[in-house]
C-alpha cells in the first residue's frame, strides 16, 4: 500500500461555536427524522403491549374477610400464567387495590388504577355498589371489569353497565330462587322475613329471595333494609320481630352482622321467645371467622345455616385448592377465591385470542373464551397456560372451564349457570355443607300447569328446578 502523504495545506480554522451548535442541533433533527420514517415504514417493529390487570377487592371494610384471600387468587394466577410465557409473549403485569367495601373509595381506587397504572382490565370490585360506582369510570376508559363475587341483578342490565362488566359468580337470580326453594319446600317454612343492608346487594337478593318465596306460595311479612357498620341496631330489631316471621333470611356482610347477631343475642332472653326465630344467612356472611366471632358473644352457631353460592364438587377446584395452599402456606382458600382466579385467567385468554391487549379487544372475546351458550372449543382448566398459547396459536378456539365452575357466558355477560349449597356449622363447630345444588339442577323450568300447581317447587313460572343431593364434600378444603 501507498503511504499516504501528509498534506503542505495549512489546517482549516475552527468553526464558530454558534455555528458547530447548529450543525450538531441539524443532525439531531434529521437523525429524528430517519429514525421515525423507519418505525412508520415498517423497518422496526413495535413491541407488543403488556397486559396490565387491577384488582379491585375488599382488603379493608365490610368485606375483608374475603378481599385479602382473593387478591392472592388472582396473584396466583399471574404468577402461573407468567411462568408458563406470559400474554402475547410478555409478562402480565397486576397492580392490586382496595375498594374498602366503599362506593366512593371502590370509583376513586378504579380511578387510580385507570389512570395512573393504565390497566386494560380489573378484576372486580368485591361488591355490588362498588361495581356499579365505578363501571362508568371504566366504561369510559375503555376497561372491561369482571368481578368474581358482586351479585346485584342490577349487573346484568346491559343499559346500566355499557357492556363493559362482566363477572364470574352467577347473579343474584339464582341464589334468591335457591334460598326461597330451599326455605319453602325444603325447611317448610311458610312465613319469612327478609332483613338486608340498604344496598345494591342486600335490596337485590332480598327481592328475589321474596319472589322465589311466594311463587312456591309463602308469605314475606316484610323486607327490612338497614344501614351498614352501624353501632345500634335495637330498632331494626323490634321492627324485624314485630313482624312473627318463623324464620329470617339476613343478607348482610360481617361487620353488620356481628352487631346485629350480638345484640339479638344480648335481648332475646327478655322477649320471652318472640325473638326466638331461625336465622338463615347470605353467602356474605359465610366465613369462619365470622362464626368464630360469633361464638365469642355467646351465639349458638351451631343452630345458623345459609345459602352461598359454592365452588362445584370437582377434581378442578381440589386442584386449585392445592396449587394455592402450595402458594400460601398451606391457607386455605377464601370464598371467592376461586371465582377471582377464573375472572384472571379469562382476562388473559381472551387478550391471547384478541391478539390485543387493550379493554375493548378483551371485552369483544370475553364471551367466546369462556365457551358461550354453545360450550365450544379445547377445554382449557387452571394451570394449563401452555396448552391454551398452542391451541390459540393453531387458530384454535378455547373453552375455559374454571376452579369455580363451567363460567359460560350469557348475554348479559354473567355465567349461565351456577352452583349453591347450603351450609352450616358443625359439632365442632366449623362451616360445612349441608346440602349442594349443582350447576344441572338450578336451571329455568317450564311454566306450570293447573295440575302442578298444588305440588311445591314443581313448575312454577320463573323458577328453578332444585333438588338437594347429599354432600360429597365440605366447601372449605
Amino acid at each position: 500500500m501507498e503511504e499516504q502523504q501528509a498534506s503542505s495545506e495549512p489546517a482549516p480554522a475552527a468553526a464558530p461555536k454558534s455555528k458547530a451548535l447548529w450543525v450538531a442541533v441539524a443532525v439531531i433533527v434529521v437523525a429524528v427524522v430517519v429514525l421515525a420514517a423507519a418505525v412508520f415504514g415498517g423497518l422496526f417493529a413495535p413491541g407488543k403491549s403488556q397486559l396490565r390487570i387491577g384488582t379491585l377487592l375488599s382488603l379493608t371494610g365490610g368485606l375483608s374477610l374475603f378481599g385479602p384471600g382473593d387478591t392472592k387468587a388472582g396473584n396466583l394466577a399471574v404468577d402461573e400464567i407468567n411462568k408458563a410465557g406470559g400474554v402475547l409473549g410478555q409478562p402480565v403485569l397486576i397492580y392490586n387495590e382496595d375498594d374498602q367495601t366503599n362506593p366512593t373509595a371502590a370509583q376513586a381506587a378504579a380511578t387510580k388504577l385507570i389512570t395512573q397504572n393504565h390497566v386494560n382490565a380489573i378484576v372486580g370490585a368485591q361488591f355490588s355498589g362498588g361495581s356499579l360506582a365505578a363501571i362508568k369510570t371504566a366504561g369510559d376508559n375503555g376497561v372491561v371489569m369482571v368481578s368474581p363475587s358482586a351479585t346485584s341483578v342490577k349487573l346484568s342490565d346491559l343499559a346500566t353497565t355499557g357492556g363493559w362488566f362482566f363477572r364470574t359468580i352467577s347473579s343474584d337470580a339464582l341464589q334468591g330462587a335457591v334460598a326461597g326453594s330451599y326455605l319453602y319446600t325444603n325447611a317448610s317454612f311458610r312465613y319469612a322475613t327478609a332483613f338486608v343492608i340498604n344496598n345494591p346487594y342486600g335490596v337485590g337478593l332480598g327481592a328475589t329471595f321474596k319472589s322465589k318465596f311466594t311463587a312456591l306460595g309463602g308469605t314475606v311479612n316484610d323486607t327490612i333494609a338497614i344501614p351498614e357498620a352501624q353501632q345500634d341496631y335495637t330498632s331494626y330489631l323490634a321492627q324485624l320481630f314485630n313482624t312473627n316471621p318463623q324464620v329470617v333470611y339476613f343478607v348482610g356482610y360481617p361487620d353488620t352482622g356481628l352487631t346485629v347477631m350480638k345484640q339479638w343475642q344480648e335481648q332475646r332472653a327478655s322477649h320471652g321467645g318472640a325473638w326466638d326465630k331461625q336465622w338463615v344467612f347470605s353467602e356474605g356472611l359465610q366465613d369462619q371467622v365470622f362464626v368464630d366471632q360469633l361464638r365469642g358473644v355467646n351465639v349458638d352457631v351451631t343452630k345458623i345455616w345459609g345459602t352461598a353460592p359454592a365452588a362445584p364438587v370437582s377434581s378442578l377446584y381440589n386442584d386449585f385448592v392445592t396449587r394455592y395452599k402450595a402458594a400460601y402456606f398451606d391457607q386455605a382458600p377464601q370464598l371467592y377465591a376461586s371465582h377471582t382466579y377464573d375472572a384472571v385467567y379469562m382476562i388473559c385468554l381472551a387478550a391471547q385470542k384478541a391478539g390485543a391487549v387493550d379493554g375493548a379487544s378483551i371485552k369483544a372475546q370475553l364471551r367466546a373464551i369462556s365457551g358461550g351458550t354453545s360450550s365450544t372449543g379445547t377445554v382449557i382448566n387452571g394451570g394449563q397456560w401452555s396448552k391454551a398459547l398452542s391451541t390459540i396459536a393453531g387458530g384454535g378456539t378455547v373453552n375455559w372451564e374454571g376452579a369455580s365452575g363451567t363460567e359460560n357466558l350469557n348475554a348479559t355477560n354473567d355465567p349461565a349457570k351456577g352452583s349453591y349449597e347450603v351450609w352450616g356449622v358443625n359439632s365442632t363447630f366449623k362451616i360445612s355443607r349441608v346440602a349442594f345444588f349443582g350447576e344441572d339442577l338450578v336451571q329455568p323450568v317450564s311454566p306450570m300447569t293447573a295440575s302442578a300447581a298444588s305440588v311445591p317447587g314443581s313448575g312454577i313460572p320463573g323458577a328453578f328446578l332444585v333438588q338437594v343431593r347429599a354432600p360429597t364434600a365440605t366447601r372449605r378444603a
